[in-house]
């Protein structure tokens, strides 16, 4: 019996035998978006089926063959991943297919960091104990800067705290000269200096150059993620002092204003055969930068002298942190650039009712290095899950409308696989997919977080009141006191569901564990890893039951399960920052009035909508939807927004009200961004009347 067929067969004799013990408390009497009858009892049985397909055994197999080699965007180790996973979802019954983009690959072939004086020290920027690789580290090579420029350079080392915009100042006043010198900058929670208002014009990149700097070395600082929040990686979560990280670097080619995806073919599918800009016309580092280990800032750092630092930059180090400039450094970096061909697998299984509406199930498969758990533990789930939809089809079910299963590629470029999805297929997307489900990175440990798109609370916490966790309560039943971050959140960005949020307009989820995840990007995020942050890979069947219920409840539901509410309520919270921002420069009072005029409205259509729901009846429900469409829809802006013609979200991209956000200080710019605003929110409700 062939690999597939045995888990096929395990996995369906598994899910025969489950019960209703499957889940942790009473099946509800109603759903959300749902209208209660027979329908409703047929979904919820086959929702116990689908609890006992995913497994651990499964989940590890699933892993050891996607995580056992690096495999970044276009290797042919990426592209095996890609294989395998287009090979498992044709054995489940999908139809695959596979999108390809050409797009642009940085990574590094050359690193290398001396202490030159006043002693000669030659650094392993291998992680790990220095001349004690493992096996893992080895194959993984160093980490790195995707945006580095090329440079073999030497200067005297200065240490700037995080660069931000204070402390830049802070060392002009402390008249400190950056011209050809080389900074340790530090990634810290919270960073340092005093708080200032956000500012988008600012790019510590670019301050850095104008100031002459030749050379960046970066470090995670220990109190933010390493021994000065908890036990280390391997006996714990966060970083120990021989781990850095694969980071995009400075200026990179991200930028609120810039289109995403691949930049040397911006606002476009990159479909092969289309000519690119070449490097040089796009935004990229000009000099060296390197990601560097606790271990080598620490004795950086240890050894410099000059003007103490300010209190609030130092790490967790047990010595005086200094200015430094007396110690010379030699940093060299060279970076290999080319187009590379990633590989999108896509796979449906067609609806019977409302095959052009789409339930999407996404999440990338290429890695920094093994990714196990980023992206391993995401497309762990997908594939867990098509495993589920497969005996569910073989035992009488049938989605009413679409399931599509996405693996991205080219996520850790820039999320360039759905980008470049979205761009070539944007139309069509945004008319008919219904609800975009993310999981991407799900298995670091406690605490088990719902993000989604404001509207889909109530929808996901009734699905996460049946789902057990490992410690065998329902996902929803945990420790929510002061301090700890609630259950139900609005989304925010950092990957795919972003595009599918903010571009596309789709109401989107990215739930799962989210604790600390110090093996981020690293060496260490690798099979041996999984033992630290999901032991027994119960995590791992939580989030394929969670996420395989999600889809069931959406692909079947009488209507888009919203609850209108929800985006008002979320509104008003994000209000009070605004105050801060635009510091009594415009009259934020009208944008208030709107929003609690939005959320009574809402109220009373919820309202509506749960007891047509409770009654069964479906004509009032489909009335209801309709409105609630167009209510969400009125904060979709087809010419996108001022700052970005490619996002068309005027109420969030990635933070709330983004147009005010990034409208910077000027007065004219912020009244018109609020005046927006304000058209939008009236127009959703008056689209609920």
């Amino acid at each position: 019996m062939s690999f597939f067929r045995r888990v096929a067969a395990a996995s369906l004799m598994v899910a025969l035998a489950a019960s209703s013990a499957a889940a942790t408390s009473a099946s509800p009497t109603t759903l959300v978006g749902w209208a209660s009858g027979p329908a409703l009892t047929d979904e919820l049985r086959y929702e116990h089926l689908l609890m006992g397909v995913p497994s651990a055994g499964n989940a590890l197999r699933i892993e050891t063959t996607l995580s056992s080699q690096p495999h970044r965007a276009g290797t042919p180790a990426d592209i095996a991943t890609a294989k395998f996973v287009q090979a498992r979802l044709e054995h489940d019954g999908f139809t695959t297919h596979v999108v390809k983009y050409n797009v642009w690959f940085t990574g590094p072939t050359d690193e290398h960091l001396d202490l030159v004086r006043p002693k000669r020290v030659a650094f392993d920027l291998i992680e790990g104990t220095p001349g004690h690789h493992s096996k893992w580290e080895t194959l993984a090579g160093w980490p790195f800067m995707e945006n580095s420029g090329d440079g073999d350079v030497r200067g005297p080392l200065y240490y700037v705290n995080t660069a931000s915009e204070d402390d830049l100042a802070m060392l002009d006043a402390m008249h400190v000269n950056l011209r050809d010198a080389i900074v340790l900058i530090r990634y810290a929670a919270g960073g340092g200096g005093a708080a200032r208002p956000f500012n988008p014009a600012f790019n510590s990149y670019n301050e850095l150059r104008k100031r002459g700097v030749v050379g960046i070395l970066a470090f995670y600082d220990p109190a933010g993620d390493g021994f000065g929040r908890g036990a280390t990686w391997p006996d714990g979560n966060y970083k120990n002092a021989g781990m850095a990280e694969r980071i995009a670097g400075g200026p990179g080619p991200s930028s609120p204003s810039r289109p995403p995806g691949d930049p040397t073919l911006p606002g476009q599918a990159p479909i092969p055969g289309i000519a690119h800009l070449p490097w040089s016309q796009v935004a990229h580092a000009t000099i060296p930068e390197l990601s560097i280990t606790q271990r080598v800032a620490r004795e950086l750092l240890a050894g410099m002298t000059g003007k103490v630092a300010p209190g609030d930059w130092h790490p967790m180090y047990e010595f005086v942190q200094h200015v430094g400039g007396n110690q010379i450094v030699h940093e060299r970096a060279m970076m290999t650039r080319h187009l590379t061909t990633i590989w999108n697998v896509i796979g449906d299984i067609k609806g019977t009712e409302q095959p052009n509406s789409v339930v999407v199930i996404g999440s990338h498969r290429d890695a920094m290095a093994f990714g196990a758990i980023d992206p391993g533990s995401g497309t762990t789930v997908l594939l867990q899950d098509a495993d589920a939809f497969h005996a569910l089809v073989q035992n009488g079910w049938r989605p009413k409308r679409t399931l599509r299963i996405a693996s991205w590629d080219g996520h850790e470029l820039g999320l360039y696989g759905s980008v470049s999805y979205a761009y070539q297929y944007g139309a069509e997307l945004h008319n008919t997919v219904m609800q975009y489900i993310n999981t991407d990175q799900l298995t670091t440990g406690d605490p088990f977080i719902v993000s989604a798109s404001p509207g889909l609370w109530a929808f996901m916490k009734q699905i996460a009141d049946v789902v057990p966790g490992p410690d065998g309560k329902a996902l929803s039943a945990r420790d929510q006191g002061p301090g700890t971050r609630p259950l139900l959140n609005p989304i925010t960005g950092g990957s795919d569901h972003q595009t599918f949020a903010y571009e596309l307009g789709v109401p989107s989820t990215t739930n799962g564990y989210y604790g600390p995840f110090g093996a981020h990007h690293t060496a260490e995020d690798n099979l041996d890893g999984l033992r630290t942050y999901d032991p027994g890979m119960k995590e791992a069947v939580a989030c394929a039951q969670l996420t395989g219920i999600q889809a069931m409840r959406a692909l079947g539901a009488t209507v888009s399960p919203i609850r209108i509410a929800e985006q008002p309520q979320q509104m008003l919270k994000d209000l009070p920052p605004l105050y801060a921002l635009t510091a009594g420069t415009v009259d934020l009072a009208p944008l208030y009035s709107a929003v609690k005029a939005y959320l009574t409205t809402a109220k009373t259509t919820d309202a509506a909508m749960a007891q047509a729901e409770a009654n069964g009846d479906a004509a009032t429900m489909q009335t209801l939807g309709a409105k609630i469409h167009a209510s969400r829809a009125a904060f979709y802006l087809p010419d996108g927004l001022t700052f970005n013609k490619y996002y068309h979200t005027i109420d969030r991209v990635v933070r709330p009200y983004p147009e005010i956000f990034y409208a910077g200080s000027d007065p004219k710019a912020l009244q018109t961004a609020v005046d927006r605003m304000i058209a939008a929110v009236t127009s959703a409700t008056t689209a609920l009347q």
